[in-house]
């Protein structure tokens, strides 16, 4: 039995995430694939559009067979966390052979030789990156020049290595350190580095709209021929956040959303809109207001993602601060990205203060029913729970555990809260919630 992994937060499920299940079962033969997929709120720092269980309906239609939840403090993290948090939930199942992830460079040998840089922090990086964040750079910025610089040095390598690899390499370094995907590609294999990991990274280039595109390109006619058949994808794939855009300015155009969302999870992701089963950052800017109001440098200090800096900002600037996104415009400065904002916002009204290393249970959102063999070699092979029944946590989990999924199930509860709030339909707790089935 061959089984990959893919890392996902699908805000929303579209046409390239089905490309890419169809990719690792035709082309790397894999007989399972298992998403370890973010919850109810994203790593940008947001609640997902749509909730994680029509998300994970989504994608148990379109091919895959096992959808994990991953908990809210690791799929609001930073890339490294979001990455190591991911890893490790795969390889604790004990059976995933693969990790499958698309990359803007499509070259995994590349993102392999940054990874390990990144993982052994030779002495002359960490002094060449501790220059350029004294400079006022931010973090992926000093990174970035940190390592071009270190690979304009012949001394820091083998000079066979150095002619015959990293030359190369150091020509595309900047930019594949611009790009968001390979940014987490790199993050995907040093996690699999340092957790001395079994499991193969894979990359498949991606291609069409670039991650932060917002604008839906024209339907073409290549459009419906790639929906039957596995070809590379063109242009004609929209970017996840065109199509939450064009929800939030013309939710009512079925056809345009029909040409990027796969036919068998359309009419699940179309009833979701059409009902306003959907939320913005701004459905929490009311929340916001509120939690700032109770708050001081010293308290919002012990926020994940908050800084002493952001904190004093915070409270400095609190007159000023409006709405979600308002905010952030506000607090927005050249060491803090619009990105690390969010998320230190979003921590700030979850009440989330950590993220931890590794992901100690794996939470079931949903599997297909064809798939059973898989469930049982996870409950044979894996390291940790498997939980289908939030009941059973509290006697499967010590109580970090316990802390964790918690935080999580809060979470979860405020995005039904606001759902109901927004649309007038009855709240449903977390643990009334049916695992979907397919």
């Amino acid at each position: 039995m061959k089984t990959a992994g893919i890392i996902a937060e699908y805000n929303p499920f579209h046409k390239g995430h089905e490309y890419q299940i169809r990719y690792t079962k035709e082309k790397l033969k894999a007989d399972y694939v298992i998403v370890a997929m973010s919850g109810d709120y994203v790593q940008r720092g947001t609640p997902a559009l749509i909730s994680k269980h029509t998300r994970a309906e989504m994608a148990l239609r379109c091919g895959a067979d096992l959808v994990l939840e991953m908990p809210v403090s690791i799929s609001t993290a930073s890339a490294e966390a979001f990455a190591m948090g991911g890893v490790s939930l795969l390889d604790s199942l004990g059976i995933v052979d693969i990790l499958c992830f698309g990359s803007e460079s499509g070259e995994i040998s590349a993102l392999k030789e940054l990874a390990e840089i990144l993982v052994e922090e030779p002495e002359e990086y960490k002094k060449l990156l501790k220059s350029f964040l004294s400079e006022g750079l931010t973090f992926p910025a000093a990174r970035s020049q940190a390592l071009t610089e270190y690979f304009k040095n012949p001394r820091n390598f083998n000079g066979d290595d150095f002619d015959g690899v990293l030359t190369p390499l150091l020509n595309e370094v900047t930019q594949i350190l611009n790009t968001p995907n390979n940014i987490l590609g790199i993050e995907y294999c040093k996690a699999l580095l340092r957790l001395n990991s079994k499991i193969r990274p894979v990359t498949i280039r991606r291609e069409g709209m670039g991650y932060h595109e917002s604008i839906l390109p024209v339907r073409g006619k290549d459009t419906e021929a790639l929906s039957q058949t596995l070809q590379s994808p063109t242009d004609s794939f929209a970017s996840a956040t065109a199509i939450r855009n064009l929800i939030l300015q013309d939710p009512s155009d079925p056809d345009v959303l029909a040409s990027q969302i796969p036919g068998q999870a359309f009419p699940v992701f179309q009833k979701a809109v059409n009902s306003g089963e959907f939320l913005t950052e701004n459905s929490l800017d009311s929340i916001l207001s509120y939690c700032l109001m109770k708050e001081n440098v010293k308290s919002l200090s012990s926020y994940m993602d908050v800084s002493d800096d952001l904190a004093r900002r915070i409270i400095n600037q609190q007159n000023l601060l409006l709405s979600f996104s308002q905010s952030v415009s506000v607090l927005k400065t050249r060491e803090l990205t619009q990105t690390r904002i969010q998320r230190a916002l979003l921590h700030i009204i979850l009440n989330i203060h950590t993220a931890p290393t590794q992901i100690p249970f794996a939470r079931v959102l949903g599997f297909r029913k064809e798939s059973s063999e898989l469930l049982s070699q996870i409950k044979k092979h894996s390291r940790i729970p498997l939980i289908t029944k939030l009941a059973d946590a509290q006697k499967l989990l010590d109580s970090e555990g316990n802390q964790i999924i918690s935080e999580t199930v809060f979470s979860s509860n405020l995005y039904e809260k606001l759902l109901c709030l927004k649309t007038g339909r009855k709240f449903c707790h977390q643990s009334q919630k049916q695992i979907i089935i397919i």
